[in-house]
């Protein structure tokens, strides 16, 4: 990241850790067309001295290998793609992790609560369950924390707290300002 920064843009680079993935944001758009890239082996590196410099200490391979490096080391971790969002301005890197956390979540956390809610079809089930899972890890949070969390739509968010919270498995505690959700179950 350090290397493929603009350094003159008012951004910083940064990484956010969500609870479906990992996101690497870095201002400056790419040199070409990302399918050029990946179909190559250009090394364009914005910042020359500074690439020459990890090189050196080891910190940095060989040039025009990194889109190559970071997708197949993914794919091999956990089995998904690598997903980009490029502007002219910034380009942004998004790690699905939901398989591995879930998976944890599941196993260790709650312990085998399994949301059973009837008249909800599965894809939402599976969507309360995660919400749900969230909330067991992370206690305390407001629906606007959640819905990044979950990746959701404030709205949509809204509306499976009010289901989890209508089943009994969610509560909300504390004053309407500084509280926040809790598992029952």
């Amino acid at each position: 990241m350090l290397m493929h920064a603009d350094y003159f843009s008012p951004a910083h680079p940064r990484i956010r850790i969500f609870n479906n993935h990992i996101e690497y944001y870095n201002p400056g758009g790419l040199p070409k067309p990302l399918e050029e890239l990946k179909g190559k082996d250009l090394s364009i590196p914005r910042n020359p001295i500074l690439a020459k410099l990890f090189r050196m200490v080891k910190l940095a391979e060989n040039a025009g290998y990194g889109l190559d490096n970071i997708e197949h080391h993914w794919k091999e971790y956990n089995g998904t793609s690598v997903d980009y969002v490029i502007d002219f301005d910034s380009t942004i890197v998004k790690l699905r992790t939901s398989d591995i956390i879930s998976e944890g979540v599941n196993e260790g956390v709650n312990e085998g609560v399994n949301l059973k809610i009837e008249g909800v079809n599965e894809g939402v089930l599976l969507e309360l369950q995660y919400l749900y899972d969230t909330i067991a890890t992370q206690e305390g949070k407001k629906a606007v924390e959640l819905n990044t969390m979950i990746n959701k739509s404030l709205a949509t968010t809204e509306r499976y707290i009010k289901i989890l919270k209508e089943q009994g498995y969610i509560e909300f505690r504390g004053a309407s300002k500084t509280g926040g959700y809790f598992t029952k179950k």
